[in-house]
């Protein structure tokens, strides 16, 4: 994934999207159909269910539960278009965090051709649009990257491999790790890589659940954190 299109996506839709609610917002106790554990009433941006906060929806729709949430933002139909949906934890967790997540890519939305990098995004340690880390599991690898204004377009490329690799529609489990500045990556438990960083290194945030241009399904978010942060 260009990380720099991720940058000038989350900027631009998180205020264009505003607009393009889909549904009417479901709360916390509303009712969920026990053969179905969505709520399938489209969450409005800025609103928040049980542990999640809908920040855009990439004109589509965002739905879930305390455990699952789902996202399908509207399909691109042209190159120089993209739609992206971003839900972030309400808590924010410390620096030293060791946590793990599903992530399942159900489908690349994208009119034409898809890009590799159109999948489901883990973040964390998010401070805002311009301060996180992510993980993506591609169909042709993985990448760890960082969200810093200190380079050009906003980017940094850590570490990424180009196997083992991640197809679409199957569930992958993963892992992060990390301890002061070193974080340690897994997937479906198998080591991916570490990477110590040494410039302005971020440490405590939120999490956060991101795609673009595809159809994807996070579950089963589990967090090893001390404590939660004021």
């Amino acid at each position: 994934m260009i990380l720099v299109r991720v940058l000038v996506m989350i900027m631009i839709l998180g205020m264009a999207v505003t607009a393009a609610g889909c549904g009417p917002s479901s709360s916390a106790s509303g009712h969920t159909s026990p053969r179905n554990p969505f709520d399938t009433r489209a969450w409005q941006e800025g609103s928040s269910h049980g542990p999640w906060h809908l920040v855009f929806d990439g004109y589509g729709a965002v739905t879930g539960n305390d455990r699952e949430v789902r996202m399908v933002p509207r399909s691109a139909d042209s190159l120089d278009s993209t739609h992206a949906c971003l839900v972030l934890t309400n808590d924010e967790y410390p620096g030293d965090i060791d946590f793990s997540i599903t992530v399942r890519t159900e489908e690349q939305v994208r009119a034409d051709a898809p890009n590799p990098w159109e999948v489901g995004w883990v973040l964390w340690n998010y401070r805002d649009n311009d301060h996180f880390y992510a993980l993506a599991l591609k169909p042709n690898g993985w990448e760890l990257s960082k969200q810093d204004t200190d380079y050009p377009g906003n980017q940094r490329f850590l570490a990424s491999g180009r196997l083992p690799r991640f197809p679409l529609n199957e569930d992958h489990r993963a892992r992060v790790v990390q301890e002061g500045n070193t974080i340690t990556v897994y997937a479906e438990d198998t080591l991916l890589g570490t990477y110590t960083d040494t410039e302005t290194p971020y440490s405590g945030g939120r999490i956060g659940l991101y795609t673009e241009d595809a159809m994807v399904r996070f579950s089963d978010l589990e967090i090893h954190a001390t404590e939660k942060l004021e």
